[in-house]
């Protein structure tokens, strides 16, 4: 077991709204990603993953290019409102991919990765998106 405690070495700062979207869209990231290794869709998980697109959905447009650390010139306006759009997107084809008849061809999979993927790059560089699977058997 892994043990997750106190860094003492790491500087305290109180959570804001950019935290609490980062941390909801990495839960969305990798329910979607458990969705599409095949875990099982319980009506729990189901409410969860419609409750956390919904709440990335409306938070991602207050925020702000700040949490990524986009330079303010156009190109990174740009960019950053791109990433809106693929946030946004993500929001969509989670909610879609909880409903029962909801067909997961190798098409709408490779265009949900590509998605999370360009997220991922964008807002956490350099991250492995882990799933943990003992959590992830039980829906």
């Amino acid at each position: 077991m892994k043990r997750f405690g106190d860094n003492t070495e790491a500087p305290v700062t109180e959570m804001d709204q950019s935290h609490l979207f980062r941390m909801g869209l990495y839960l969305l990231m990798i329910m979607i990603k458990a969705r599409l290794e095949g875990y099982p869709v319980g009506e729990f998980r189901k409410a969860a993953v419609i409750e956390t697109a919904s709440q990335v959905h409306k938070s991602v447009s207050r925020i702000d290019a700040q949490i990524a650390g986009i330079p303010s010139h156009s190109q990174g306006t740009s960019a950053f409102h791109l990433f809106r759009e693929r946030v946004k997107l993500l929001c969509v084809m989670a909610t879609a991919m909880v409903s029962e008849e909801y067909p997961l061809g190798r098409h709408r999979r490779d265009a949900v990765l590509d998605n999370i993927e360009s997220i991922g790059s964008f807002l956490f560089p350099g991250q492995d998106l882990s799933i943990y699977r003992n959590i992830l058997k039980a829906a």
